[in-house]
């Protein structure tokens, strides 16, 4: 069978060619497939960002996860979008290997390994050279650079701890000086890729981050690891960035306003995708969510890309492969509105 394309692998002009459509999505599983694949490659997206639980494995037997990624590999419609679009790839927990997991995984180097073998990333890859599998990757010619960051949230996070709130359990908050999400050797590197160049920026984190209202895991589960990361994006002076993520198996954009409670001088927005075969996630309040925006459909978002002016225009759409009004949600960013920080 024909390897399956990673994003590390050159297709002819993609590392020079503007990025202009880029597709999304999580959590997915090939019995319960829906020809998702195939309408996202009916989009024509100039790569896609598969966001975790990839796979669903669970499991602490090796030969259980290479059997669930090679389904997946073999599945027609993943297969086909393959060929022909980049795919970068993180994982979750699902793919990591144990439902809400951290580093207590015992498994965690043996799946790394299998999630490299899985997506093909070169013998050489940067990401092989440190534990976990966060990676990063810029594309696009001087001008219209686009970043693709990466995030491991699995590999170094801390234990999270359940506690009963009334008739059900919640993740305690974790405040103790050594509770992280990214680990230490992994902030260095992202503080390192931020400071590279790119006009658009996307930080792909497998759990929300922005969201802080609802019981399951997100970054507000060890509260200052979501504040060192939004501290940072404005010590940093990105430029223009958007965080993507999945999980939830909601659809929804959420929003830090500028000069808000956060004290961001620009505006922040998620877009969660999630899931592409099983969605349905109950519509918890949020008062960070863009009206308008959540769906419990099965989904996959599209990423947009207009170069016209000197800051790119970027529209985030959540699409369904449902028949009937595929399109769930528009949302439309325009950075040259955004302050020019220096």
């Amino acid at each position: 069978m024909k390897k399956l394309l990673f994003f590390a692998t050159v297709l002819p002009g993609f590392a020079q060619e503007p990025i202009t459509r880029i597709a999304c999505g999580s959590c997915y599983k090939p019995e319960r497939d829906n020809g998702i694949f195939r309408a996202i490659a009916a989009d024509k997206p100039k790569a896609f960002l598969f966001m975790g639980d990839n796979i669903y494995a669970d499991t602490d037997d090796p030969k259980i996860m290479k059997e669930k990624y090679r389904q997946l590999k073999v599945q027609p419609d993943y297969a086909a979008l393959a060929k022909t679009v980049p795919i970068i790839p993180i994982w979750d927990d699902h793919d990591y290997g144990l439902n809400d997991a951290g580093r207590e995984y015992k498994m965690k180097e043996e799946s790394a390994q299998l999630f490299f073998e899985a997506f093909n990333f070169p013998k050489h890859h940067e990401a092989k050279k440190t534990p976990g599998v966060y990676h990063s990757r810029i594309v696009g010619p001087n001008g219209k650079r686009v970043q693709f960051i990466m995030l491991d949230t699995r590999f170094f996070r801390s234990p999270l701890k359940k506690i009963k709130e009334g008739k059900r359990k919640v993740y305690q908050i974790e405040k103790g000086p050594d509770a992280t999400i990214l680990g230490k050797v992994q902030w260095k590197w992202l503080e390192a890729q931020l400071r590279k160049a790119a006009e658009l920026r996307f930080i792909v984190s497998s759990i929300q981050i922005i969201n802080t209202e609802h019981r399951f895991e997100k970054w507000s589960n060890i509260p200052q690891e979501r504040t060192k990361l939004l501290k940072l994006l404005k010590d940093s002076s990105p430029g223009p960035t958007i965080i993507l993520s999945g999980d939830r198996h909601l659809a929804e954009v959420c929003r830090i306003r500028a000069n808000g409670k956060e004290n961001l001088p620009f505006d922040l927005y998620e877009m969660t995708c999630s899931g592409m075969t099983h969605a349905g996630a109950p519509n918890d309040p949020s008062h960070l969510r863009v009206p308008g925006t959540y769906s419990r459909e099965v989904n996959y978002g599209l990423i947009d890309i207009n170069w016209g002016e000197k800051k790119p225009k970027v529209t985030l759409s959540v699409k369904t492969p449902k028949d009937g009004k595929n399109t769930l949600s528009i949302t439309s960013l325009d950075f040259n509105k955004y302050p020019t920080l220096k």
